[in-house]
């Protein structure tokens, strides 16, 4: 097995390009950051839907080692 991961920068782009790409995420509500393969995910939801469609469209990306949630769903 290599130990050969993507570049922290690639991941970030790519789950940034996912997250836009998504109508159910609102634009811009969402904040990316890598390190180590890690994702961090920061922002303000207004549904907990939004949030299930985010993790979707980023857990599975390669080269994630991880997520770290950090949204909050914005309430009233």
């Amino acid at each position: 097995m290599s130990s050969a991961r993507f570049p922290d920068a690639q991941i970030a782009a790519e789950a940034s390009r996912r997250l836009d790409w998504d109508t159910a995420v609102p634009a811009h509500a969402v904040r990316v950051s890598v390190a180590q393969g890690r994702l961090t995910l920061s922002g303000e939801l207004q549904r907990e839907q939004q949030r299930a469609a985010m993790l979707e469209d980023v857990t599975r990306l390669f080269g994630v080692s991880g997520v770290t949630d950090r949204t909050v769903i914005k309430t009233g």
